[in-house]
C-alpha cells in the first residue's frame, strides 16, 4: 500500500471509531466530529513518524561513495544490479530505478512520479554520478554464461550505461524504454 492510502485509512478509521464511541456515550454530533478530528491527527502524525524512522528515504553520499538504504549503508562499489520498474497510468507512467548490493541492501529511486514530474537537475546529476561509481552489470544465468540472452532472461534488469541514461533523462509516456514493455 502507498503511504497516502495508509494515511487516509488511519484518518477515517480514527474518525469512525470516534463516531461509534460518541454514539455509544450519547454525545452531541458536533462533539463527536471534534473528538474524531482530535483523535485522527495524532494517529496520522505518529504513523508518519514511525514510517519515516523505519523506512527512511534512500540516499547517496558522493564524498564517501556510500549508499544508504534504510538503516543499511553500503559502498557504491558493492552495488551490482539495477532494475527498471514501470507502472503505466492514463496520463503518464511512473518510473522507478531499483539498485541493489546483492541481498545486503536495496534502494528505490522515483525517476518519474504519477504526476509526470522528475527530480531537479542537481538531484539527477548526483544520482547519475553515484550510479557511475557502482559495479552494475547485467546478470547471467547458468544456461547463458556469456550473457548473450540476458535481455530476455532478465527483462527488467538494465546495464550501467542504461541506468545512467534513464536517471539523466527519465522516459516520458511515449518514450522508448531500455526494457521490454
Amino acid at each position: 500500500m502507498t503511504s497516502g492510502v495508509v494515511t487516509a485509512f488511519l484518518f477515517w478509521s480514527s474518525i469512525n471509531f470516534s463516531i461509534l464511541l460518541g454514539q455509544l456515550l450519547n454525545v452531541a454530533p458536533f462533539l463527536i466530529g471534534a473528538i474524531g478530528l482530535v483523535a485522527a491527527v495524532p494517529v496520522v502524525v505518529i504513523a508518519t513518524l514511525v514510517r519515516n524512522r523505519r523506512w527512511p528515504q534512500p540516499g547517496v553520499n558522493l564524498d564517501t561513495s556510500e549508499l544508504r538504504a534504510g538503516a543499511k549503508v553500503v559502498s557504491l562499489g558493492d552495488v551490482d544490479s539495477a532494475t527498471l520498474v514501470v507502472f503505466p497510468t492514463r496520463k503518464t507512467r511512473i518510473v522507478l530505478l531499483r539498485i541493489a548490493a546483492g541481498k545486503r541492501a536495496r534502494a528505490e529511486f522515483v525517476l518519474r512520479d504519477k504526476r509526470g514530474e522528475t527530480q531537479d537537475e542537481r538531484t539527477r546529476d548526483v544520482l547519475a554520478e553515484a550510479i557511475r561509481r557502482t559495479a552494475i552489470e547485467m546478470p547471467v544465468s547458468k544456461d547463458d554464461p556469456t550473457g548473450r540472452f540476458a535481455r530476455y532472461n532478465f527483462p527488467v534488469n538494465i546495464s550501467l550505461d542504461d541506468a545512467v541514461a534513464v536517471v539523466l533523462a527519465p522516459p516520458a509516456k511515449d518514450d522508448a524504454l531500455p526494457i521490454p514493455n
